[in-house]
């Protein structure tokens, strides 16, 4: 019978280094996802009287959850430049 040896192999700085930077990045992406949402929700909000939908409790929660996937539908395709703009600044920090 062979027995292998269970103790964990030492992770070594590089993947430790790695796998910080790519939980930076999905939280700078994540960071992006939501100020746009907030956008969308500020800028929907402004044009308030040209609703064609109507105001019911209904038509605004369909519109945060709209608001919400569009917002991460632009963040995963390139978004608008803040992701990048934040790891730049922060990936050094690690």
């Amino acid at each position: 019978m062979i027995v292998k040896d269970a103790s964990p192999s030492p992770v070594s700085a590089n993947n430790k280094k790695d796998a910080s930077q790519e939980k930076l990045k999905k939280a700078c992406a994540d960071f992006e996802s939501i100020f746009l949402t907030y956008m969308l929700k500020t800028m929907r909000a402004s044009a308030s009287e040209i609703d064609p939908v109507g105001k019911s409790h209904e038509s605004k929660i369909l519109y945060a959850m709209y608001d919400e996937k569009l917002s991460e539908e632009i963040a995963g395709s390139g978004g608008i430049g803040l992701a990048n703009i934040l790891l730049e600044k922060l990936k050094n920090r690690l």
